[in-house]
């Protein structure tokens, strides 16, 4: 039997996306070069060159 874990306005707030400026939004969403050598292995810092 399913059980509610939110009251509805928990939910609604849960469900929408924050108020962010522009200082945050690239703070938190522009990646690092160690963000990227992560999701691409072998490119960018730390590359071998041959």
């Amino acid at each position: 039997m399913a059980m509610q874990v939110f009251a509805d306005e928990e939910l609604l707030r849960l469900r929408e996306f924050p108020d962010i400026n522009r200082e945050e939004l690239f703070r938190y969403f522009t990646l690092t070069p160690a963000d990227i050598v992560f999701i691409t292995p072998g490119r960018g810092v730390g590359r071998v060159r041959r």
